[in-house]
């Protein structure tokens, strides 16, 4: 595995920003570029007259391959894009009515003929792919009808700007000519997608507030894009091509500053509902989730996990207190967490932590280490020619995560194309004290959690692993809780195979630190308790994003009581409390999907070694891993079937 640093203002050509929220792009691209277009009330399809010419009763490759994935990425071509297929890539997606009503007919008419696939003619992995897509598309239609995203939400014509035309300079995929002659076009189309946009979004009321602030910022990052990133990557391309993009630049500029400007108008009177309501958040999870979990039974469970995961806390608490205090803890107190010495134990480690524009190279610095030990304990087996850079978040993808990783679009067939780590710089217009609780927040021991979550071995392994799978259907919609629930997975997986971190046995130049927490970082066992402690914390996080998201969205938390939960008895500092309602309000449903997908990979984790002991061989944790990750990323209730279980 190779691993660089780089300055995301002086990234070369063949560079390319996340195609995807923080977290996992094709996920958040598909719902919000594919619920733009899905307009429309849909009509209720009978027998066949819905389907695509006069096939009676389709076959899979007939149903996929010929018509499914052929009419989505040509409807949505920015999707398209980001998801590798670059056949449309001098296009914008048809916003327009008429187009709306189609995108809704032919989603209903893709829907039914799905559902005259024999299924008996179909082997496991078939029977996998057609229930995906067709969940996928029973929750395009709910958001249509239920959100009206295109309507209400600006972010989403913020995130289809900015992934429109990063997608086109920042990865290498083709030569620069190409890449080059297809910004041109969509830079030339620019103007008329927002005229489109302007139009969708003319109901001031209907606006919903919290996405139209967050969609600002990413729209002046889309023209500081546009203005002085595309000048300086596309400068070796042909000299006929950079005057198509000169005389293009003026008016797309001009086109944005309008959409910007009908937003900032448009805010005093925002008033569109951005909570779902429990009836669609009910139908919205089960559908996000691809489980047979209800949301009460994902709230119940949460809360009750809530609780064992600060016991223990308080358990790794207590033995850190002595070494980092010279004197023995509180005694015990029975039925009750003492959540003050947690609170204690935590303030007092994070005090190590880096300064603000050290934030990415301490993230990038944690790499080797974590990639040394992921070897030597056998964890998964992991591929050298992989690259991966550590690069700030680009401008107009700032404003909801601070970190994620950007993986190359599963779809491209060229190899060797990098995975960003992308680390979101801590917003310079916060307090000072705002600021300074984010990076307690993400202290040295947090950071090493976060490394592995993000990067190694979470979402840089697991994405390389999901490239490799023949399934384009399990790479185009990869399931949230497989991929968000196998990041968090291991940090436990690391703790408990006994990672330590770094060593650190003086303080560095100008650093002061009390003795006890240069005793903890000096000496491995207390480090890696340390580094356990904050992987319950990440874990609580976890947990608590599955409360909040059902408390936001199927009830009415107040932005004041989820922020005193999360600083409260889940011990998150201001920032990134603060941070997290804003993310809970601008998504939905997706923040379950890190504990529930946890939770699922823990069972079938016991599953493999159930199955191991009573075969009388010994648990291969490698092997396991090895062979969970090389199904693409399905629904955790369909793996054990495609790992030939069932």
């Amino acid at each position: 595995m190779q691993v660089s640093v780089s300055s995301f203002a002086h990234l070369s050509a063949n560079v390319r920003s996340c195609r995807g929220r923080t977290r996992i792009a094709s996920i958040a691209v598909g719902a919000l570029l594919l619920t733009a277009c899905a307009g429309g009330r849909p009509h209720q399809a009978t027998g066949n007259s819905s389907m695509p010419g006069d096939v009676v009763q389709p076959s899979y490759t007939h149903a996929i391959d010929v018509h499914f994935f052929p009419g989505y990425f040509k409807r949505w071509p920015a999707l398209a894009s980001n998801l590798g297929d670059h056949r449309y890539d001098h296009a914008w997606p048809d916003l327009s009515p008429a187009a709306q009503k189609e995108s809704a007919e032919w989603l209903v008419a893709m829907r039914a003929m799905l559902g005259n696939v024999p299924r008996d003619s179909l082997t496991v992995e078939q029977r996998v792919d057609i229930d995906i897509v067709a969940d996928q598309i029973r929750l395009l239609q709910l958001v249509r009808r239920t959100e009206r995203p295109y309507e209400t939400n600006p972010l989403l014509y913020a995130f289809l700007l900015g992934r429109g035309l990063d997608v086109l300079v920042e990865r290498d995929y083709a030569p620069l000519a190409t890449r080059a002659a297809a910004l041109a076009q969509r830079l030339a189309g620019l103007p008329t997608l927002v005229d489109q946009a302007v139009a969708n979004l003319a109901d001031a009321s209907a606006i919903k507030a919290p996405q139209a602030k967050v969609s600002l910022g990413q729209l002046a990052g889309v023209k500081s894009f546009i203005k002085d990133q595309i000048p300086q990557r596309i400068g070796d391309a042909p000299a006929d091509v950079r005057q198509q993009i000169a005389a293009a630049t003026p008016p797309a500029l001009a086109a944005i500053d309008k959409l910007i400007a009908h937003i900032k108008a448009s805010l005093p009177n925002a008033r569109g509902q951005w909570r779902l309501g429990k009836e669609t958040f009910t139908k919205k999870l089960a559908l996000t989730l691809q489980t047979d979990l209800t949301a009460d039974q994902v709230y119940q469970r949460a809360v009750a996990e809530h609780r064992k995961v600060r016991q223990r806390m308080e358990v790794l608490a207590r033995e850190l207190y002595e070494p980092l205090f010279g004197a023995a803890a509180p005694p015990v107190a029975a039925d009750s967490i003492n959540d003050a010495l947690i609170r204690k134990v935590l303030d007092a480690l994070a005090q190590d932590h880096v300064e603000a524009e050290e934030l990415r190279d301490a993230c990038a610095e944690n790499l080797d280490r974590l990639n040394a030990f992921v070897r030597s304990a056998n964890i998964v087996p992991l591929d050298d020619k992989e690259v991966l850079k550590v690069i700030w978040t680009p401008p107009h993808r700032r404003g909801v995560a601070v970190a994620g990783l950007d993986a190359p679009p599963l779809l491209d067939a060229k190899a060797g194309l990098p995975s960003f780590y992308i680390v979101q710089p801590v917003p310079p217009d916060w307090p000072a004290e705002r600021r300074e609780s984010l990076l307690r927040e993400y202290n040295h021991f947090m950071l090493e959690i976060l490394s592995i979550h993000e990067a190694i071995p979470g979402h840089f392994v697991q994405i390389y692993y999901a490239k490799r799978d023949p399934s384009v259907v399990r790479k185009v919609f990869m399931n949230g809780p497989f991929v968000e629930g196998w990041a968090v997975y291991t940090e436990r997986v690391m703790v408990d195979e006994g990672y330590v971190g770094k060593r650190q046995s003086a303080p560095d130049q100008g650093q002061q630190a009390s003795h006890g927490l240069w005793r903890i970082k000096s000496d491995d066992a207390l480090r890696a308790k340390a580094i356990a402690l904050h992987g319950q914390k990440f874990f609580l996080r976890a947990v608590t994003n599955a409360i909040i998201d059902h408390e936001i969205h199927a009830g009415d938390m107040s932005e004041e009581a989820a922020v005193a939960f999360m600083t409260g008895s889940a011990f998150q500092e201001e920032g990134e409390a603060r941070g997290k309602w804003v993310r809970a309000q601008v998504t939905s449903t997706q923040l379950s999907t890190y504990y529930v997908g946890a939770t699922a990979w823990f069972q079938i984790r016991e599953q493999a070694e159930k199955r191991a002991a009573e075969a009388g061989r010994e648990f291969d944790l490698a092997e396991f891993h090895r062979e969970a990750l090389s199904h693409g990323s399905p629904p955790l209730s369909r793996l054990p079937e495609l790992m030939g279980w069932n």
